[in-house]
């Protein structure tokens, strides 16, 4: 785990908070309920934290099976994200 967006494809840095939709705002796509758990390619999994969200590019399975843990239970929004491997660092 350590892909993360923190701008998007204008340049522009992400807020501290809501960050799905600062994404969507560029282009990004909310992942429909039944291909939640399935692997896609530009995947984001952005991560409720508490004081900040996190952008996370899932680019493998084995990552978005790491942000799918069952046992952690900070809310999360799945994204299909067209930008996301040429922005993740």
């Amino acid at each position: 785990m350590g892909k993360y967006i923190n701008k998007n494809s204008k340049g522009e840095s992400a807020p501290a908070y809501g960050k799905a939709a600062f994404l969507i705002a560029d282009g990004a796509e909310i992942v429909e309920s039944e291909l939640k758990g399935v692997f896609q390619p530009n995947l984001v999994c952005v991560v409720n934290n508490g004081p900040f969200d996190a952008a996370a590019y899932a680019y493998s399975e084995g990552e978005m099976e790491a942000f799918n843990d069952s046992g952690d239970y900070r809310p999360k929004t799945w994204l299909i994200y067209p930008h996301a491997e040429k922005l993740a660092n």
